[in-house]
């Protein structure tokens, strides 16, 4: 016995040492895992930022490079499109009359005709047109400026403050390109050598400037980058006079750091990387949260103390993508934590307690949880149990889908209700001047598949003055409940996107026809009036697809005029045959009564319909009183003929009275 006790002793000590070990392989495997992950995360991220850094920067110097070398190309165009236009004898003699300061004819024909209009037309191009023109001779005495369009630039450039390179133009070793900043904007001055004398050495320098603006830095230093599929994030460029941002582009127009930037942030001298450039200096800035990269450019400025261009881009977007593979690291690491817990898991409890199971399986289903199923994979009475167990389970699980299920169609028939209800119109109802209008709509379930809307709208948008007319909807879709509400609710929402686009009754009518002919199915249809009440002629325009009888109750003679459908119900073909736009004329005391189907169809206990008679007598009755009154009245008639009766389809109503003059 004593034996016996020592073994069920061991037998139930074992799973807790088992659990021990467990617990020992568990925490060695997550640290395993754990660490090659951080390991390989910390590798990836030092090289792709890195490698971002470093394509930065390379980006950055390709578009200073291409920059100047557009600046090169655009320069040695223009020198070969200006020395041509002056080779001929006329301007040549122009240019040595112009050294006389007494030959003012010359300098002012140079300005106006050569330069002003002549070279002005020919440098013209997409990049932008000339914005100024300067002209001095080998004493560097200015001749002549020209800014035709701004007289405060021409006074500046003529103005001892701004210095021209003359010589460096004359000797012509290289392409003088100078900014100049001035109180219009910043320009770039692009020098010309020309000659008096075709075999002689040049004698005048001319100038031209174009503005650096938006547009300017766009095409000149962005052009290929916008034109290309770079991907990656954009390169922002931006040219500063002391301090103060004159112009400014994006590669991608969409970018909002491009406005966000200011000159007022300050750059920092950029330690990622050991590329250097004489023409440039690598920063780094943080704005808008967005750690960027860049290279600034010292642009030697006449007339500001200083003159950078910046261009630079968002590391923060460059390694996005890298944050994303982060994200995607740390949620494998968590699946291969639960992975090597499940395998702990597995090797710690080897032999299976089909008994704990049972017992927490019932817990469970006290609980009402009854997605996991007792896992016990045995031949003998257990299993047998645990199988018996999950049947049960699954059973308890389906009838509780089954009441919730219920609860939810019932919450959403409701809320069907609702939506259907809310979109009629509200009360008070859109008036009309001279009529008295009431309408209802009482569905026989939760959701009714009729409708009714008015819309008042001003059908000429020049006569403020006059009263609108009013757009009057009813319709009823086959059937009731939530596919006829939806159909006519389409109806009323494509009426209403007909009516803001100012549409004709025919065009609606006719487009809402082909769309509901794709949209519903076969056996269904929706009848509908749509009319138009325009209170200056006192007309009522209509067209009525299926929907009838319509009546018109002259009030001057009591006549009752019943009306017929003019075309087939929406729905059943797309180009039917049709009776064209009726008219109603309104006469002061006429009622016009639309009615669906669910009024005149309305059975009594004895099976008797409501009829057209018993509608015509409520309304000969009580036609002197409002419209509201009035549909009060019919549906009192209504209740009082059902005698208890259910109502098996929908009913809706609107009443149109005439007001009589007073």
């Amino acid at each position: 016995m004593f034996l016996v006790r020592v073994g069920q002793s061991r037998q139930r000590k074992m799973p807790a040492v088992s659990m021990r070990i467990g617990t020992k392989i568990l925490l060695l495997m997550l640290l395993i895992t754990v660490g090659a992950c951080a390991i390989v995360s910390w590798i990836v991220t030092l090289n792709v930022t890195s490698y971002e850094t470093e394509r930065a920067n390379d980006q950055i110097l390709l578009a200073i490079g291409n920059y100047v070398r557009h600046l090169n190309e655009r320069h040695a165009q223009i020198i070969r499109i200006v020395q041509a236009l002056l080779e001929a004898p006329a301007q040549r003699s122009l240019l040595q009359a112009a050294d006389d300061s007494t030959d003012t004819a010359s300098r002012e024909q140079l300005r106006q005709e050569v330069f002003g209009r002549d070279v002005q037309t020919e440098l013209a191009s997409q990049d932008g047109e000339p914005q100024f023109h300067v002209l001095l001779n080998q004493a560097n005495e200015l001749l002549l400026s020209s800014a035709a369009r701004d007289p405060a630039l021409q006074a500046f450039l003529s103005s001892p403050k701004v210095h021209w390179p003359v010589d460096a133009v004359l000797a012509a070793e290289k392409p003088v390109i100078q900014y100049v900043a001035t109180p219009s904007g910043l320009f770039v001055a692009m020098g010309v050598p020309l000659h008096a004398q075709l075999n002689e050495a040049p004698t005048h320098a001319y100038f031209v400037g174009f503005r650096v603006d938006d547009n300017w830095v766009r095409q000149q230093l962005l052009a290929d980058r916008v034109s290309s599929d770079i991907k990656g994030p954009p390169l922002n460029a931006w040219f500063m006079v002391d301090g103060t941002i004159v112009a400014r582009a994006s590669s991608n127009p969409a970018d909002q750091s491009l406005d966000a930037f200011s000159a007022a942030i300050p750059l920092q001298p950029n330690q990622r990387t050991g590329l250097k450039s004489a023409a440039s200096e690598g920063v780094e800035f943080t704005s808008q949260r967005q750690h960027f990269l860049g290279r600034i450019s010292d642009l030697s400025p006449v007339g500001a103390k200083s003159a950078r261009l910046l261009l630079a881009s968002s590391l923060t977007e460059a390694l996005r993508p890298l944050h994303r593979l982060q994200w995607e690291i740390l949620i494998t690491v968590a699946i291969a934590c639960l992975v090597v817990i499940v395998l702990c898991r597995w090797f710690a409890l080897m032999i299976s307690r089909p008994i704990e199971a049972l017992v927490e399986g019932t817990r469970r289903i006290a609980a009402a949880q009854f997605d996991n199923p007792v896992q016990i994979q045995r031949g003998d009475e257990l299993g047998v149990l645990a199988d018996s167990f999950n049947k049960m389970a699954q059973g308890l699980k389906e009838r509780d889908e089954l009441r919730e299920e219920r609860v939810k169609i019932e919450h959403d028939l409701a809320l069907a209700r609702k939506i259907q209800m809310d979109v009629l119109p509200k009360l008070p109802l859109p008036t009309c001047p001279g009529y008295d209008i009431a309408a209802r709509s009482i569905p026989a379930e939760q959701t009714g598949g009729d409708i009714f809307d008015l819309v008042a709208m001003t059908i000429d948008p020049t006569d403020t003055a006059g009263a609108p007319s009013l757009v009057l909807l009813l319709a009823d879709a086959t059937g009731h409940g939530i596919g006829p509400a939806l159909s006519v609710t389409q109806v009323r929402s494509m009426i209403r996107m007909g009516v803001r686009l100012r549409a004709g009754l025919d065009e609606v009518l006719a487009q809402i026809n082909r769309q509901l002919c794709n949209d519903l199915g076969q056996q269904r249809f929706v009848t509908a009036f749509l009319g138009l009440l325009d209170p200056s002629a006192n007309r009522i325009n209509y067209r009525s697809a299926g929907q009838a009888p319509l009546l018109h109750f002259h009030g001057k003679n009591h006549r009752f005029e019943w009306l017929d459908s003019s075309m087939l119900p929406l729905g059943i073909d797309e180009d039917p045959q049709s009776d064209g736009e009726r008219n109603m004329q309104v006469e002061p005391g006429d009622l016009i009564v639309l009615l669906t189907d669910g009024f005149y169809e309305y059975h009594n206990p004895q099976g008797e319909q409501l009829g057209h008679e018993r509608i015509a007598e409520v309304i000969l009755n009580h036609h002197h009183q409002s419209a509201r009154e009035i549909l009060e009245e019919i549906l009192k008639a209504t209740r009082e003929f059902a005698a208890g009766a259910p109502q098996n389809d929908d009913m809706t109503a609107v009443i149109i009275r005439r007001l009589p003059p007073e």
